[in-house]
């Protein structure tokens, strides 16, 4: 006789098994059907006992599981165990449902006569798994340099898989915060997209614009009957929209940055799992427009100077470039180059003060541009020096706008209740007259411009070969730069570098300075140039590195075992053929070991960068320390961080000036040192001047910095003073 399944003994003994169960419990006899389920089984798949006792397995089973199923039951029906993963759909809501199955045969006799298993709910993880990987895949797509609106779409894509069925949107606050841009929607009509491009901002602005407007989320169950709808209820029928959910994508300081939309082709209220992957996007959205806008402001800083938003020299230089090859020369067509310079603004700097003049120079450079429009490439050289592209023109063209120029500047500027009258003196040259090369064309603009201080300021002059004073002093300066060493005129100065957690001094920067009776004193930032034109560097460069080992091997050998010493290469030191060969032997003279030695470069050493990654690679060899110098100023690319041996990142003082002041530039120096830490490398804030600075800095766990805060570069002497303040 068959043994009965249902005899009460056994299902006495299944009732107890599962009644002490948290996981979903349940039993099925050959043909598949249950015969026992317990009450969780009956909460993760949405069934009552009594429903499930009149249903096979399958008709639960996910569509996409039901041949893998069968096969897992055949298997346990001829007599094996199994585990596996499934998927089932809940009652009433549809939910999808992930369970984890283990199952083995009942057995009575050798005779296989049904199934018991349990069912392990892992929706949740396989959530949170999924969760997580797709932000990982999103933030991966950001390291390695995807575009934004290849990012947005990802993000967009990887939440509609989260829903059921929600076809998702992202629009971008515009700079002014009065509309919503379109910045991805892969799902929407087309049509619907360029529809709600540009849409405003406003309390009855559809659901976006609403939600924007008010800061809050705003749903819209029903577009059909909802009056926020008015103006876009038709459109969004149309294409079959009938419930719109919009939530305000905010920045670090709270700032709506843009809206994350979720649209149903039903009418639907969310619910609280819905509610959660609404957070969750706006989180990730918030993410990739805040890193985007960094990274745009990043880029804009690599070619704009910081203080103006004027071309920098960069920018400058590639469109005079390109002008050059557009200037129709057969057909008496020049193109100008006009230096200016402030007349008398060393003065306000002195009297007023560095934030005053500052000032100025924004009042000037945005009055400048409002007065010469369109037609000119406007850039600040740097100080009170700013330069002018004039394409297709005539030299009475150019006299035309510089006579603008000095019109522009005659009404005096009011800054907090002080009126400053300022006034430019302008140099011009022409190309291709005065010159075919860029810095030759400046250069001659330059001496125009001082001829035209002479001539009592607040005038312009073009360049004529009889002004050239500056050459011979340029030559001047070269002839006694040749016999400086000998002379021993260079002597080092040292500024510190304070460590952030400790609060103590680690390192010193060697910086160069050079006194000459016969040209005075000469900023570095004169004489370096001419040193690299004329080779001189490659001899400077190296009394530089002898000279700060040997300081550091006394520093050493009187108690400051731990101290650094950081040395600047120029680009002409960084490509000479034997500087690996120089280090080396430098180091072993004077008797230092290579991991107390930095090596500092710029970034736009890096361009060519199969060559710099060889000579990065066997400068680390030695041991040394690399540190790029003045990071998100020059080449600006972050590829090269991940090929290149690189232990440091100096953030340029011009991210450092105004974090204290501006959000926007915290979140770029912030963003700096994240991405530095995320990549092992330590950061090194430069011009350091403010205890706030200071106390924002430590804030973001930057390692390293240095500044007039701590101290000025001083002699030797003086150095082993310094006291770093409490």
């Amino acid at each position: 006789m068959q043994p009965d399944l249902n005899s009460r003994s056994l299902f006495d003994v299944y009732k107890s098994l599962f009644n002490f169960n948290h996981d979903g419990c349940y039993a099925l006899d050959v043909q598949g059907d249950f015969i026992a389920f317990n009450e969780e089984a009956a909460v993760i798949t949405g069934y009552s006992m009594e429903e499930a006792l009149e249903m096979n397995f399958i008709s639960m089973i996910h569509d996409e599981f039901v041949d893998d199923a069968i096969q897992q039951f055949k298997s346990v029906i001829s007599g094996e165990r199994t585990k596996f993963e499934t998927a089932i759909f809940k009652k009433g809501s549809g939910e999808r449902i992930d369970l984890m199955i283990t199952a083995v045969p009942i057995s009575v006799d050798g005779e296989v006569l049904g199934i018991v298993g349990c069912a392990q709910d892992l929706t949740e993880k396989k959530e949170l798994e999924a969760l997580l990987k797709g932000q990982n895949r999103v933030l991966k797509m950001m390291a390695k340099g995807a575009s934004f609106q290849e990012v947005l779409d990802e993000v967009v894509l990887f939440i509609e898989s989260f829903t059921d069925g929600a076809h998702c949107a992202i629009l971008i606050a515009d700079q002014e915060g009065k509309r919503l841009l379109h910045g991805s929607s892969p799902n929407l009509p087309q049509v619907y997209n360029e529809a709600v491009d540009g849409l405003p901002i406003g309390p009855t602005i559809g659901s976006c614009g609403r939600a924007a407007f008010l800061k809050e989320s705003v749903v819209t169950t029903d577009i059909a009957s909802d009056p926020l709808w008015e103006d876009y209820r038709d459109l969004a029928l149309s294409h079959g929209l009938k419930a719109c959910w919009s939530t305000p994508v905010f920045d670090d300081d709270q700032r709506v940055i843009g809206t994350f939309g979720l649209y149903y082709c039903r009418a639907r209220s969310p619910r609280e799992k819905d509610r959660e992957i609404i957070r969750k996007a706006t989180d990730l959205a918030s993410l990739v427009i805040q890193h985007y806008r960094a990274k745009e402001r990043i880029n804009f800083m690599a070619y704009h100077d910081a203080l103006t938003g004027l071309a920098n020299r960069r920018l400058f230089d590639d469109r005079v470039q390109k002008a050059f090859a557009e200037t129709k020369v057969d057909e008496g067509e020049k193109l100008s180059l006009m230096f200016l310079d402030l007349d008398r603004f060393k003065y306000v700097n002195d009297s007023l003060g560095h934030s005053i003049g500052d000032r100025l120079l924004v009042y000037v450079a945005e009055k400048l541009k409002k007065g010469l429009g369109n037609r000119v490439v406007f850039s600040r050289q740097g100080g009170d020096e700013f330069a002018i592209l004039l394409e297709h023109t005539t030299k009475e063209k150019a006299e035309a706008v510089a006579r603008t120029i000095l019109r522009t500047l005659e009404e005096p500027f009011s800054i907090d209740g002080t009126d400053i009258f300022i006034t430019t003196s302008i140099g011009m040259s022409f190309y291709p007259d005065d010159g075919e090369k860029i810095d030759i064309l400046l250069s001659k603009a330059d001496v125009a411009m001082y001829q035209a201080k002479k001539q009592g300021r607040n005038n312009f002059q073009m360049y004529d070969v009889m002004l050239d004073r500056q050459a011979f002093e340029k030559l001047q300066v070269e002839n006694e730069l040749r016999k400086a060493l000998e002379r021993e005129e260079f002597e080092l100065h040292y500024q510190p570098i304070v460590n952030l957690c400790k609060n103590e001094i680690t390192g010193a920067e060697a910086l160069i300075r050079w006194q000459n009776d016969r040209v005075d004193f000469v900023s570095p930032d004169q004489f370096i140039p001419i040193a690299e034109e004329t080779g001189l560097i490659i001899h400077i460069g190296e009394w530089v590195l002898k000279t700060a080992l040997l300081q550091l091997k006394e520093w050493h050998e009187n108690g400051m075992e731990g101290l650094t010493v950081s040395v600047n290469l120029s680009i002409r030191q960084f490509y000479q053929p034997n500087l690996i060969t120089m280090v080396k032997e430098t180091l072993e003279l004077a008797g230092v070991q290579p991991h107390f030695l930095t090596i500092e470069i710029t970034e736009s050493m890096t361009m060519d960068v199969e060559k710099a990654s060889f000579i990065l690679q066997e400068l680390k060899k030695l041991g040394v320390n690399i540190s790029i110098d003045d990071f998100g100023t020059g080449y600006s690319s972050l590829s090269y961080l991940k090929r290149f041996p690189i232990d440091d990142l100096k953030i340029d003082r011009c991210f450092v000036k105004d974090i204290a002041e501006s959000k926007s530039d915290e979140n770029i120096a912030t963003t700096i040192i994240l991405m530095a830490h995320n990549l092992g490398l330590s950061v090194i804030a430069e011009g350091v001047e403010t205890a706030e600075q200071l106390r924002l800095l430590k804030q973001h766990h930057c390692n390293e910095a240095q500044g007039y805060h701590f101290s000025k570069p001083v002699p030797a002497e003086e150095f082993i003073k310094i006291r770093v303040p409490s």
